[in-house]
């Protein structure tokens, strides 16, 4: 009986040892952890789930916004309620001496709620948990200080690991990077930085530890002195925390000036989106940030979609050199290639397939017709539907919805809606509207939600895309870009992306494939505005046209 079952046993070690050197091997090739699509971005849980949490990692909360002991980025936490039901729950403010206090908060069906983080308790820095019944639930901040404003996401999940490609230390700058610890435990966290002049790990943020419910801000100027550019990497030993940057510059010797924050990117990919670049007619500077987190060198190109191709043409892409686990930059808002009138979008990918990560940065110096900073992650995730917080207060001068369509060959069909006041609202300029392959749909928001304080927004597609936000402000003089959120189980990886030949087919030129799809291209009826420098659009009714 012994040698019955022993024989099979000795045949299988080996398939076993074969299996066990290909999961090994394949694990050694590849760069970052898995994670799963919901993990990739901040997503809101869809309508009739159970609950939502968000976590908001940076901000002041002094509750003085002027003069001495003025916060440094005084934060206020907005709730929108996408959903035909009321939403209950609780905002829970922790600090970096651990202490946590709790307010309750109730959002109304298809409403809206903002609350003051000084409001709840007062000092120099706190971190922000949101916890509410029901889905359709979506969590902004705005920090403000007086640097400047931002309006930025918050997040729906802790992570092991958090990585921001852009970020300075040069004079009259200031990076801080929170890192939030929800849990009771504590965390154990490295740092490692990227510079013009090579790597860093400082010794003293090696297995830096982040107490159980609390709060930690780290300086990385203190450290990473007078870098014109420093990409951070945020790796978590043990347990699992929310990191958030906060950057400043003060405008000196011609530079930006004004104040950004940005949650940081969880998950690593080939293909990154940003559905808003910089808006037709202004000054800012655009560049790309990116990191090469595989262990071979990559080539990155940076492609350039400009609106209405038929007219306006292609632009020729962006090509860097990453080296492995390096950092690289590209300056868009030097390049003539790039018509300074015409609206545009990014898809940023490394041609080989190699994991990057891929973040933007916009900046303007006060002279300019347009002044502020803002740092914007890429998105490597597409979906079908998508919730986003509209700002609306008296002080935006402008606000754009844009809504990119990246595949190659489908044409989507888009609805927007608004939720304010207790209802829903297919906006009629923006009703099934069809956005051709490798095109966007731009909205001017202003007179959409005019009257209304409390709005957010709903964007539903048949086929996957890409949803952001551009947003300027006239006090402070201020940009800020968004993306949106998209809705858990609607979410894909992009595939068939549209690629440079064919922007060059669209555009007349001599594509290099021999044969191109049929493309149909939505051409959107449009009055044009600028305010605060920045070019608005708004959408007066679309028809459809088809190139050959």
């Amino acid at each position: 009986m012994k040698r019955a079952w022993r024989v099979p046993i000795l045949l299988l070690l080996p398939i076993l040892l074969v299996g066990a050197i290909y999961v090994q091997n394949n694990s050694a090739s590849t760069s970052g952890p898995s994670v799963r699509l919901n993990e990739m971005v901040p997503t809101a849980s869809p309508e009739g789930a159970l609950s939502s949490t968000w976590y908001c990692a940076a901000g002041s909360a002094t509750g003085v916004t002027t003069g001495d002991g003025a916060g440094f980025a005084e934060a206020t936490v907005t709730i929108s309620n996408a959903s035909a039901a009321d939403s209950t729950g609780a905002l829970s403010v922790f600090t970096e001496k651990g202490d946590a206090t709790k307010k309750a908060v109730k959002v109304g069906a298809h409403g809206q709620t903002t609350v003051r983080v000084s409001d709840i308790v007062k000092a120099p820095w706190a971190s922000a948990l949101v916890e509410m019944s029901g889905g359709a639930i979506t969590v902004t901040h705005e920090l403000r200080g007086a640097a400047g404003r931002s309006i930025s996401a918050c997040a729906s999940a802790p992570s092991a690991q958090w990585y921001f490609p852009s970020g300075t230390t040069r004079a009259g700058t200031r990076n801080l990077m929170a890192l939030f610890n929800p849990f009771p435990g504590e965390a154990t966290v490295d740092f490692a930085f990227d510079t013009e002049e090579g790597a860093r790990t400082p010794q003293q943020l090696q297995g830096m530890v982040v107490p159980g419910g609390r709060l930690v801000v780290v300086d990385v100027g203190a450290l990473v002195t007078l870098r014109e550019r420093v990409a951070t990497t945020v790796t978590v030993r043990i347990g699992r925390v929310i990191a958030e940057q906060i950057q400043t510059s003060d405008g000196r010797t011609n530079t930006e000036q004004g104040l950004t924050a940005v949650l940081g990117a969880t998950a690593v990919a080939p293909i990154w989106t940003f559905p808003v670049a910089t808006a037709a007619s202004t000054t800012a500077r655009e560049i790309v940030s990116v990191i090469n987190t595989g262990e071979s060198d990559t080539e990155v190109q940076v492609e350039v979609q400009l609106d209405d191709p038929t007219t306006n043409g292609s632009v020729e892409p962006f090509v860097v050199q990453v080296a492995s686990h390096r950092s690289a930059q590209i300056d868009l808002g030097s390049d003539p290639r790039i018509p300074k009138t015409v609206g545009r979008w990014l898809i940023v990918r490394s041609t080989n397939g190699a994991p990057i990560v891929a973040e933007r940065s916009i900046g303007a110096t006060r002279a300019a017709a347009v002044g502020g900073y803002a740092f914007t992650m890429g998105v490597p995730i597409l979906a079908t539907h998508w919730l986003g917080t509209i700002a609306t207060t008296t002080e935006i001068s402008s606000t754009l919805v844009s809504v990119a369509n990246p595949s190659a060959t489908e044409t989507a069909t888009v609805t927007i809606s608004t939720h304010s006041k207790g209802s829903k609202l297919a906006l009629a300029t923006a009703k099934a509207v069809r956005i051709a392959p490798g095109q966007r749909l731009v909205l001017s928001l202003a007179s959409a939600t005019t009257g209304k304080a409390d709005a957010s927004l709903e964007v539903e597609s048949d086929q996957p895309v890409v949803v952001g936000q551009w947003i300027a402000s006239a006090t402070p003089l201020e940009i800020m870009t968004i993306s949106d959120f998209p809705v858990l189980g609607s979410e894909s990886l992009p595939v068939n992306v549209f690629s440079p030949d064919q922007a060059v087919a669209a555009s007349g030129g001599s594509p290099s494939d021999d044969t191109i799809p049929d493309v149909t291209t939505t051409t959107v009826a449009a009055s044009t505005t600028t305010v605060a420098g920045a070019s608005t659009t708004t959408v007066a009714g679309a028809t459809t046209t088809t190139i050959r």
